[in-house]
Formats: C-alpha cells, structure tokens, sequence
C-alpha cells in the first residue's frame, strides 16, 4: 500500500497555495508535512482526501488513480482515514456510534465487533457510551483515530491532531499514535508546525515552504547533512548565523570562526542547540543583553554592535551581567555551513 501525491498544483484565484509538490508515503510509513502556517500543508492533506478537487497534478493509492485533472473519486469512496484537527465528532453520538458512523454496510455482529476492536486499540473501552463532552482532549482524539481505523482505511492522513491538547499529554499521545499507526502498517501523512512532533512522529520529514517541498529526508539526515536553512532549523534551539568565507573559516557578525568548512561564498552557519558558548571578554565582539537559568546552564542572548537585531542564543556555565562585552565558542560537531 503506498499513498503517492505527484506534481500538485493548486490555486485559490490568482493564489498559488501548492506549487507542484510531490509525496509519497510507503506500507507503515508516517510522513510529517511540516512547514509554517499558511504554506499550503492542509490544502495538500485535503486534495489527498478528496475534499479539495484536484486542479494539477495526481492522487494514486495502491496503483489506482483517484484523481487526476479528468478524475475525481468521491472523498466518502476513498478508502483514506481522516482525523481533524478539532476531532469533528458527533456531538449527539456516544463514541461507540461515532466510532459506528461509515459502517452502515456491515452486518450488526460484525459491526460490533469492530467497534470493540477500536475501542480496545486506543483503550477506551469503558468510555464507549460517553459522548464527546463527556471526554478529555486526549479521549476525543482518541476516539476519533478509532473512528478513522474503523473503516480499515489503506492510507491514513492527520491534520495537526494534537493542537487542542494541552503539552503536557502531547508527548504520551505522539508515542501512543506511532505506535498504533506503526501495528497498522498503513501509509499515513501527518500535518504540523511543531518540529517536536515531526522529529518524534515522521519516518520521514517533508519540509514545506510557500507551497513547495523543499526538503524530505528522515530527521537524522535533516540533522546531519541539511540541504536548506529551514530543514536545518527545525531542531528546537538550532540557530541561523549567516557567514562569509574566511581563511580559517567563517567571518560572521560575532566574529571569526575557524575549525570549519570553508564556504565557496556567503552561506549559513547553522549551529544545533547547546553548540555556541559564551563567556566574558573586555574586547568580545558580542554583548550581553539577556541572562536567564536555562538548566543545568545558563542561556545567554548575544547582540552583534556591528549588525543591527542580529541575536545569538549562547550557554554559559555561570550568569553574565547585562551589558558584559562576550566572546563565543562553537563546539565541534553542532555546526553546519549552508550556501545561501
């Protein structure tokens, strides 16, 4: 079973929202879309399910077409599992008749026992007679990945499904849907804007940008060896510097930096989270302007004198006084150059 999106193109009037982007996700493997709000992530979710009419480009499922410009199978035909963002339960439906809802065609003992089944799987089987109101953030979502698994869907896509639930139970949810998207072996497309959520959820991270994907690699690839800035800033705490070759390495607006891959031209120092320290310098070429405990070290916010709004995020072992003149440090193997 693999689910393939090739060459989408899509316009709302004379906007461009998809710009010919192309995904595939394979047997078992969960794709994080990730991009900034408005970058066309759910308008690419919703062609695949049908709810947007496709304009360019394809939607296949197991080698069989369901739309092309001349095609377009009905999103209730389309054997794809759908989960909202706000879940979209029946409210007047306890959740073993939302989970029911789609399953008109088989038989009353069959049906029931399917419904056990997925109540079973995201363990809530003592709150099927329940309606929606009746349940947590974390239940509802739940319930409505049971609803989607219900209809034994070949392909499987989610639409942020974790930005009504508090942060707290985001990172016990995210395990919980891997591993039963995982016992599923059904392709699946995850959409977010949160970076956490596409490292610990996507196999693969397709990383979208004014309605293109401009990078899908695995995160581990993302880390390593990053082909763009906003692939490589999806780490939380990494950190964009630009930079200019120099003789030894880079020139940048905190100094020069050397120990580092020389650039054929003005690039990116990409530097991970904890891989810049700061200490205090009478003739540093930083300046302190925040301080705060950031455990077990201190984080430190640099400005540049000779770059205007240019800041850097720095680690200190001990506090730095507001104003100290600072010189930083980056640590071997936290560091990327990016030509610009």
């Amino acid at each position: 079973m693999s689910l393939v999106l090739r060459d989408i193109r899509h316009s709302y009037g004379s906007g461009v929202v998809v710009d010919g982007a192309s995904l595939e996700a394979a047997p078992g493997e969960i794709i994080a879309l990730f991009g900034p709000s408005g970058c066309g992530k759910t308008t690419l979710l919703r062609i695949a399910a049908g709810l947007e009419r496709l304009q360019e480009g394809s939607v296949d499922l197991d080698g069989a077409t369901l739309a092309n410009p001349q095609l377009n199978v009905a999103p209730e035909k389309r054997p794809i599992g759908f989960v909202f963002q706000d879940y979209v339960l029946f409210p007047h439906l306890t959740v073993r008749k939302n989970i029911a809802f789609g399953l008109g065609k088989l038989a009353p003992p069959e049906r029931e026992e399917r419904i056990d089944a997925e109540l079973k799987a995201v363990e809530l089987t003592a709150f099927g007679d329940r309606f929606p109101h009746q349940l947590s953030g974390g239940q509802q979502q739940r319930a409505a990945l049971a609803r989607a698994f219900a209809r034994r869907p070949r392909a499987m896509l989610l639409d942020e499904p974790f930005a009504s639930i508090d942060i707290a139970l985001r990172q016990k949810l995210r395990a919980e849907m891997r591993c039963l998207l995982k016992a599923r072996a059904t392709p699946a497309i995850l959409v977010t804007h949160d970076p956490s959520e596409a490292i610990e959820l996507g196999d693969r991270i397709a990383v979208m940008k004014n309605g293109r994907i401009i990078e899908n690699a695995p995160a581990e690839r993302l880390f390593t060896a990053p082909k763009t800035v906003d692939a490589a800033l999806i780490f939380p705490g990494s950190q964009a510097l630009a930079c200019t070759p120099a003789s030894d390495g880079v020139d940048t607006a905190f100094g020069g930096i050397g120990g580092l891959a020389r650039p054929a031209d003005a690039a990116f120092l990409i530097i991970h989270d904890g891989g810049v320290s700061a200490r205090a310098a009478k003739d540093g070429p930083a300046k302190v302007i925040d301080c705060r405990f950031s455990g077990p070290d201190w984080l430190v916010s640099l400005a540049s004198p000779s770059a205007a709004g240019v800041v850097l995020k720095a680690r200190s072992p001990a506090p730095l006084e507001t104003g100290t003149a600072a010189a930083i440090a980056v640590l071997p193997g936290f560091s990327r150059i990016i030509a610009s």
